[in-house]
């Protein structure tokens, strides 16, 4: 085999590796983003629920010192 014919093997190689990797990083990232395009908000609701409970927790025993 000569030198040029081993180089563009070799070329050939690192261009099908190159295509599979980029294409599992496309595939992982494209399903974390759905996954974050819905645990975002769903986390955000939960924060704000958790803080609402705090908040009326703390408003109820407020009250009952006071009365």
């Amino acid at each position: 085999m000569t030198p040029g014919a081993r180089a563009r093997r070799a070329l050939l190689v690192d261009v099908i590796a190159a295509a599979l990797i980029a294409a599992l990083a496309l595939s992982l990232t494209a399903g974390l983003g759905v996954v974050a395009f819905f645990a975002v908000p769903l986390l955000l609701l939960t924060l704000l629920w958790i803080a609402v409970e705090r908040l009326v927790v703390r408003f109820r025993h407020r009250r009952q010192q006071a009365g």
